[in-house]
């Protein structure tokens, strides 16, 4: 009985870590969608100013 008290607690603890990496892994993704979405919004205005210099050289 104490045998299988002792395997349950290394698995419990084992699966305890296991969420803690998993927990990890999700805050560090989160985190690099934050920065791409920040990228992508810095490539869209560095786009509508081409678009905007462009339009002005075509009036000229």
């Amino acid at each position: 009985m104490e045998e299988s008290f002792k395997r349950l607690k290394s698995e419990t603890e084992e699966i305890s870590e296991e969420q803690k990496n998993i927990r990890e892994g999700q805050r560090q993704v989160k985190e690099k969608f934050g920065i791409i979405e920040s990228e992508c919004e810095e490539l869209k205005r560095e786009t509508r100013l081409i678009i905007q210099r462009s339009a002005r050289s075509q009036g000229n």
